[in-house]
């Protein structure tokens, strides 16, 4: 039997998802493809030599690491915040998905991949990074979908509150 889900008082039957897609979402398809743009990225800079990005090496693998370890927490944060999706089939807009609609996603390639580029200080990976955010947006329209069928409107009125990687700044400044 499928689950239900009710909103006020109207009940909804639940579309399934598979669930390694529920637990992992996209990131699987997302993790290669952007591994496969760094290392196209360390492939030209072998080859092209594009050279670093500044000469003040301490300063930048200072600010990747803090980068990265600001994008483990939110990508922790959010993995935390995501049981009540996983166990009771409630779309999650609590934690980091107040103001994101993909936190652990948004960690990696707004900080994460920004902080390794800064710590590995090459030009070439600022190129790759830069590729990541569009194939992402395009990477998780699919899983919005899938969001948008099983949770109808609730979905698509917090889609609309909410940016897909970065906070609708606009919206909260008003708030």
């Amino acid at each position: 039997m499928a689950p239900k889900l009710t909103i006020g008082t109207v009940e909804r039957t639940l579309m399934p998802l598979p669930s390694l897609q529920k637990i992992f979402g996209i990131g699987p398809l997302g993790a290669l493809i952007s591994l496969v743009l760094l290392a196209v990225a360390a492939w030209i800079d072998r080859f092209a030599g594009f050279g670093a990005i500044s000469g003040h090496v301490l300063a930048l693998r200072l600010a990747g690491g803090l980068l990265v370890l600001l994008g483990l927490g939110l990508h922790s944060w959010s993995f935390l915040t995501l049981r009540d999706w996983w166990r009771n089939d409630r779309l999650c807009t609590r934690g980091p998905f107040r103001y994101v609609r993909h936190p652990m996603y948004a960690a990696w390639i707004s900080l994460i991949v920004p902080g390794v580029v800064l710590i590995l200080n090459r030009w070439a990976f600022v190129f790759g990074m830069v590729a990541l955010h569009p194939v992402w947006h395009v990477l998780v329209r699919r899983e919005e979908g899938a969001m948008a069928r099983i949770f109808g409107e609730t979905y698509r009125s917090y889609a609309a509150q909410t940016g897909r990687f970065l906070p609708r700044l606009k919206r909260r400044l008003l708030e």
